[in-house]
């Protein structure tokens, strides 16, 4: 009898003791999941294309078990004002392009000027920045304005009129039917007001989008390097949305009867989400540019250019005081209204320098 009993504890022990292992796994793997998850939806935030993303495990993979790798990253899930200290060791991604409608949560855009999460304190700096840049004045011989563009395979939502083959979601190889081409336009039109230009058309992605910003620093530095007469530097994007968040008619505005993409301009503080950059750019002097130009691209043609945007990347804008990334259309815009958006932006930008 008494055997009975201590078999009976003995196997009611063993049962507990699974049931507590099992538990114990079931929670590691929630909160494995949900940690994931978090680094990676705020990564999302930020991206380039959600649609893009779910086609390109790579960058989902690198962007974050990178993040895991640092201790400091969990630690910051539980306790979220660690995502503050700095370790210089930040990487610009693609993942990290501030793409205001390519956020998980759809806020009116319309009326932020900065990313949701952004530390108080930066907001505040914002609130009180004010257009004293003085006059921008562009001399000397030599191209004084590079446009290029990190994610050089951005392409337009499909027209019927001049359809391109896509190699992924509004994305094509042939640069002819991609935000090159606009960038293409810009560059024409700033030249034809006697700005001179250089218009880089370097791929950056190369089948490696997630390191794209690596290799458009490496372009920009080696225009640097050659041209020392470089005062304005513009990388110029394509903005994406989620299906069914806008409709094409809230991308448009019309212009003498034509539609024409909106635009706005990105800036990044290099701050970072979780850790920062060694280099960050003189953000502030970035955003008075950046306000200075879209103040003017209303004033000549209202409502074609949203507020400037901050958020904690970077963009390589650490490179100058005039670096800024301008989001000319999205996949709801054809590469046609994007390219009228380029003619207006280079008057507004010929109207603010000398």
């Amino acid at each position: 009898m008494w055997g009975m009993i201590h078999i009976r504890v003995f196997k009611l022990k063993s049962l507990i003791y699974y049931i507590f292992l099992v538990l114990l796994l079931a929670l590691i793997l929630i909160f494995g999941y949900q940690l994931v998850t978090k680094v990676y939806m705020k990564d999302s935030g930020n991206s380039q294309n959600l649609i893009d993303q779910t086609n390109n495990g790579n960058e989902v993979y690198l962007r974050v078990f990178k993040k895991i790798g640092d201790p400091r990253n969990i630690l910051a899930y539980q306790i979220p004002f660690l995502t503050g200290i700095s370790d210089n060791e930040s990487v610009e991604t693609s993942a990290s392009r501030g793409d205001q409608g390519e956020r998980v949560m759809d806020v009116p855009e319309i009326f932020l000027k900065h990313e949701p999460d952004m530390s108080e304190e930066i907001k505040i700096e914002i609130s009180k920045i004010k257009d004293d840049l003085g006059s921008i004045t562009l001399t000397g011989e030599g191209p004084q304005i590079l446009i290029y563009h990190t994610h050089s395979r951005e392409a337009y939502r499909p027209d019927p009129d001049n359809p391109y083959k896509a190699v992924e979601a509004f994305r094509c190889d042939d640069l002819d039917y991609t935000v090159v081409k606009v960038g293409s336009v810009l560059a024409r039109h700033l030249e034809s007001k006697g700005i001179s230009v250089l218009h880089d058309r370097t791929e950056h992605e190369q089948g490696e989008h997630a390191t794209a910003y690596v290799r458009s620093l490496k372009t920009i530095q080696k225009h640097m390097k050659e041209h020392k007469s470089l005062k304005i530097f513009i990388d110029l994007h394509r903005n994406a949305y989620k299906e069914g968040v806008k409709s094409p008619d809230d991308e448009v505005v019309y212009i003498n009867g034509d539609r024409v993409a909106k635009l706005f301009v990105v800036i990044g503080t290099g701050q970072g989400y979780v850790g920062g950059f060694s280099e960050r750019p003189n953000w502030k002097e970035n955003y008075k540019f950046a306000m200075r130009l879209t103040n003017k691209v209303n004033e000549l043609y209202p409502g074609l250019a949203k507020p400037v945007y901050v958020k904690p990347s970077r963009y390589n804008q650490h490179v100058s005081t005039k670096a800024i990334l301008i989001e000319v259309g999205s996949n709801l815009t054809t590469l046609k209204e994007a390219e009228r958006a380029a003619y207006y932006l280079a008057e507004a930008i010929s109207q603010i320098v000398d």
